[in-house]
């Protein structure tokens, strides 16, 4: 979890008396290890290049936590990266870089020069920085998350990220059982920004679970049609869980790090399982003792025999996929609809809904998943070989689009898509029949079982109900 920060010393002359080119708004010439390096100020950022640099160094204002009057303190870890070592003769730049497999790392940057030159720098960065950034947040931490290392590693990785970015951090670790939904329940929300979640996806649906209900008071959120209201706080959440896709889902990976400055920078998937899916976790519940380990018992178990079978018949809505230039959050073409509602009936061993955006990359193997469109990834499965079936979760893992051209699984991208299981017409004895009804009336949502009422769903996508901290990643 920890990383490595460089940082660089760049002597400063003074702000260039030159004639500025069009679009810098401010310009300098520094030194930097002997050589000279050009600062530019710009309307996306900071630039600088160096003698022999052939591209330029750029952060965009998206990607600067501040900028402050001064050096830094030495030593390992986050907490030493971003004390403060009260220097007049040099101002420190904070920033966010961007990394392979969408990791985000703080670095930074220290300009060196005559004190008193400063000031003009730092006011135009204090300008172009800190809009619609949260404020104060309000972080709910598992103790127990992070194999028992959540609240040390809230406070070495996280607080201090926070503190650097002038985030007010407010903290409550829980301290028994549901006591997350406690706290969504009765907290005063208007005191703060936003709502950080340090766990796993059990914990994060506790606390969704909970606000939804509390701010759509007199709602039927049994109504699939009904209109849900914006949530008045942002949510994010910070991996420290056994399941954590969620922030698989938010950030493009699963570090602490990245979650913390996807929280900083500001402003998101989920997926829901019937049959194979679902009896799995059921299985592997009370093994929890075995933390990430026992999903691989149970797979290897469910996979030594035969998937449990069910019949259903229900009808999707199909949507228009996800083009590029689509943003999170925002809706699919309004005329996405016009083929209405398709019938499908089989035999099945799951029907899964992964609200992710899934789509192929075009001229590729490939898949691409982001938070584009407001729409669900459907796959129906009927039964294969436990060879075939690894072969399948083996392409699903490196993200190639066999996965949805393999011969037992159809896929459709939908706004919706709702079914019901047909009772078998062969003979059971009660405790079967009693067993084959807990099953059916058992769903898989993100890494947690959960009871249903029947044995019908209605599955709908509702945008503009929750705000996310998250990254406008790709992954590939």
């Amino acid at each position: 979890m920890a990383s490595v920060d460089t940082e660089a010393n760049i002597s400063v002359f003074g702000t260039d008396t030159r004639e500025i080119p069009l679009g810098v708004r401010l310009a300098g010439e520094f030194t930097l290890s002997g050589k000279t390096v050009r600062l530019e100020l710009i309307d996306s950022g900071l630039t600088w290049r160096g003698q022999g640099q052939s591209t330029d160094s750029r952060v965009e204002w998206d990607d600067v936590i501040t900028a402050y009057l001064g050096g830094v303190s030495r030593g390992p870890g986050v907490k030493a990266r971003v004390g403060v070592a009260p220097q007049e003769d040099r101002f420190t730049l904070h920033y966010i870089e961007h990394q392979e497999n969408n990791i985000l790392r703080h670095k930074h940057v220290t300009f060196i020069g005559h004190a008193g030159q400063q000031k003009e720098w730092l006011d135009c960065v204090a300008d172009k920085t800190g809009q619609g950034r949260p404020k104060c947040l309000l972080t709910l931490v598992n103790p127990i998350g992070g194999q028992k290392k959540g609240a040390k590693l809230y406070e070495t990785i996280v607080e201090p990220l926070f503190a650097l970015a002038g985030i007010d951090a407010k903290l409550i670790i829980t301290e028994r059982f549901r006591h997350a939904e406690e706290i969504a329940k009765t907290y005063d929300f208007s005191t703060v920004d936003g709502l950080i979640v340090s766990g796993g996806d059990g914990l994060f649906q506790e606390v969704l679970h909970t606000l939804i209900p509390r701010y759509n008071e007199g709602v039927d959120l049994d109504d699939p049609d009904a209109e849900l209201k914006l949530l008045p706080i942002a949510l994010g959440t910070l991996p420290t869980g056994t399941g954590n896709g969620i922030s698989m889902s938010c950030h493009g990976c699963t570090d602490l790090e990245t979650g913390a400055l996807v929280a900083v920078r500001g402003y998101a998937g989920c997926a829901l399982g019937y049959g194979f899916w679902s009896d799995l976790l059921m299985k592997t519940d009370d093994n929890r003792w075995l933390k990430t380990f026992r999903y691989h018992v149970g797979m290897a178990k469910s996979l030594a025999s035969k998937k449990r079978e069910f019949h259903a018949e229900g009808e999707y809505l199909p949507a228009q996929r996800p083009h590029r230039d689509v943003r999170a959050g925002e809706d699919v073409d309004k005329n996405a609809h016009s083929e209405g509602w398709v019938k499908f009936s089989g035999t099945y061993t799951g029907i899964n809904g992964m609200l992710a955006g899934f789509h192929q990359v075009a001229g590729q193997d490939k898949l691409q998943i982001g938070q584009q469109g407001a729409g669900i990834n459907v796959l129906l499965e009927t039964q294969t070989g436990s060879i075939a079936y690894l072969k399948w979760l083996y392409h699903f893992q490196n993200m190639n689009s066999k996965v949805f051209h393999a011969e037992h699984v159809e896929e459709h991208y939908v706004t919706g898509y709702r079914f019901r299981v047909l009772e078998p017409e062969t003979t059971e004895t009660q405790a079967q029949t009693e067993k084959r009804d807990e099953l059916e009336r058992t769903i898989s949502f993100e890494g947690e079982f959960r009871r249903t009422k029947s044995k019908s769903m209605d599955v709908r996508v509702r945008p503009r109900v929750i705000q996310f901290y998250a990254s406008d990643y790709e992954f590939w």
